[in-house]
């Protein structure tokens, strides 16, 4: 087998894949709610049993956003196998490896951030403009009743929200694959320079200890 075969690995949602291109195409999927860290591993071997180090030239990974633990577990096995393969990691947009994403000439992914906020990303000819914007939940209200009918989310989301329905996808590693076979080369240099870590929508919540509590007396 050539250094040539490419491994794509998916885990922002609760539906994981694993993909491997080598001249033909191998893909396994698993469910996992909160434990893709042991999940995966039965898939990844599946898909990778009959490699050796040194047979996959690159790796590709869905980078969110979503589950943030699901993708930093997709994210730090791509990590291991890139150093045991010497190979290149490059992360892309989980998004773009939806159906809607590969087959519209124009849709807009959506999610919930929490705490009030939403993300939306534009999507054109398969790909994005840039990373996802933030916004408040009426600015979100805003941007859909403006956009075309094509919106989806990788969450579940109420139709009372939006007064309709959104559809959920799921993105897969097959997408994934077919999203970086649509790039041209200016645009593969491009993420593939890019340091590859999930999408984060806004810093971590933190908490400010009360007055009087031992973290405030220094303790």
């Amino acid at each position: 087998m050539s250094s040539t075969a490419t491994l794509l690995i998916e885990t922002s949602t609760p539906q994981g894949s694993i993909g491997l291109f080598d001249g033909q195409w191998h893909e396994e999927s698993f469910f996992s709610e909160r434990c893709h860290n042991c999940d995966i591993f039965d898939p990844l071997e599946q898909i990778t049993a009959a490699l050796v180090p040194g047979d996959i030239g690159a790796i590709i990974v869905g980078t969110g956003p979503g589950s943030y633990s699901g993708t930093r577990v997709g994210i730090a096995v791509a990590q291991g196998l890139a150093i045991a393969h010497n190979c290149p990691m490059i992360g892309l947009p989980s998004f773009l490896a939806t159906v809607p994403a590969r087959e519209r000439s124009r849709c807009l992914a959506i999610g919930d951030a929490r705490r009030g906020d939403w993300w939306w990303a534009e999507i054109t000819a398969g790909k994005s403009s840039g990373d996802p914007v933030m916004g408040g939940l009426e600015e979100m209200r805003a941007m859909i009743a403006h956009s075309e009918p094509c919106v989806f989310s990788l969450d579940e989301i109420d139709p009372a929200t939006f007064a309709r329905t959104i559809a959920r996808e799921t993105p897969s590693a097959g997408r994934l694959w077919q999203c970086w076979r649509a790039l041209d080369e200016e645009e593969k240099s491009f993420h593939a320079s890019r340091p590859v870590q999930p999408v984060y929508l806004k810093p971590p919540h933190v908490t400010k200890a009360k007055a009087g509590h031992p973290l405030q007396r220094g303790r």
